[in-house]
């Protein structure tokens, strides 16, 4: 017997990796191995979607307000939850938006949400050509901090092996996601502002909580006024966004079973195309692969009897005052929702217009 010893050996080193990987599902290990806001503001999203759930508003309570729920990306996260409160009290609206998403994600909040009982008066759902690129950082942002087995196992024909293995992968280990580098970590321990990070990451996390899902923006009111600045953050984000772009059939996949479900619940529904900067526009307008997209997506659409408000080619809606090239400002969120609501009363209740 203690000859084959060795036979126990993958056993104990199984065991070791599973203790040093508990090390860094520690919430405070884990800022130091991944300081940024991304997995704050996905798990925030999380627990506020649970949240939405349990309290099944127009369900357990009578509804006293239409409903409105937002799934978007960081261009529809940064609402003013007391302006909306105020500007729009006959309605509830829940953000559910959070920074670089796709139909995927937002059919898997949808998806809750309609299984909950929970049944929006409105959708405003974002679209945008890099949502349904296939070398995206679909796999970093989304698929690591959302989903659950559930709906990625009822989900495995369009998630397919790939992206279930990853998911697997990084839901069995976290260090998958929280990289044990230790010397960045003792970086980020001895960072002087390391306390002050720790209390935006929590105000960032208890605003998402309190304020309807509408994110707390790091950088506030702030807008951009160096023209040449916008024009090279626009290169920057195009470069990004679609250097490798190609076709993902999984994303279209989700937008049409989107759709569906919209279409077979009869949900009230604006799909909307944001604005960004002039220069991002512009150079967006040479890319032969958004044209490419833009003419799918809108045969798509219209086979499901929706359309895309595309806040370009809208007359009601101007903005000049841009975080970058690829955001708008705050300021701008106001006439954002003025046009979002615009093209509700025109497709759905032209009598009160």
């Amino acid at each position: 017997m203690l000859k084959a010893r060795f036979l126990f050996y993958p056993v104990f080193l199984l065991i070791f990796m599973f203790l040093v990987d508990s090390i860094f599902r520690i919430p405070y290990i884990q800022t130091l191995a991944k300081i940024d806001l991304t997995a704050v503001n996905y798990k925030a999203k999380s627990d506020f979607l649970q949240k939405l759930i349990e309290e099944k508003p127009g369900v357990k309570t009578p509804k006293t307000k239409k409903i409105m729920l937002v799934l978007g990306s960081s261009r529809l996260l940064y609402f003013d939850h007391d302006e909306l409160v105020s500007f729009y009290p006959d309605w509830e609206i829940y953000n559910l938006s959070s920074a670089v998403t796709t139909p995927a994600y937002y059919d898997f909040q949808l998806t809750k949400i309609l299984d909950a009982g929970i049944k929006p008066d409105l959708v405003i759902m974002e679209t945008d050509p890099n949502q349904f690129n296939q070398n995206s950082v679909f796999k970093s942002s989304n698929l690591t901090y959302s989903f659950d087995l559930g709906y990625v196992l009822s989900n495995l024909s369009l998630f397919g092996k790939d992206h279930v293995s990853f998911y697997l992968g990084r839901k069995l280990f976290a260090v998958g996601t929280y990289k044990p580098y230790l010397d960045q970590m003792w970086k980020n321990y001895k960072n002087p502002y390391l306390d002050n990070v720790l209390g935006m990451h929590k105000s960032t996390y208890d605003y998402i909580l309190t304020h309807n899902g509408n994110g707390l923006s790091p950088i506030e009111n702030y807008m951009e006024k160096d023209s040449n600045a916008l024009l090279l953050t626009s290169h920057r984000t195009l470069d990004w966004l679609f250097a490798s772009y190609q076709r993902s059939s999984m994303q279209f996949g989700f937008y049409e079973k989107i759709l569906d479900r919209l279409q077979t619940e009869k949900i009230k529904t604006v799909i909307l195309w944001p604005l960004s900067s002039p220069d991002f526009e512009t150079l967006l307008e040479k890319e032969s692969l958004v044209k490419t997209w833009e003419t799918e997506i809108d045969t798509i659409t219209k086979r499901h009897n929706f359309s895309i408000l595309k806040l370009k080619n809208d007359p009601s809606y101007t903005c000049n005052a841009f975080a970058d090239g690829g955001h708008v400002a705050k300021d701008c969120y106001r006439g954002l929702m003025r046009s979002i609501l615009l093209e509700y009363f025109r497709k759905y209740e032209p009598n009160h217009l």
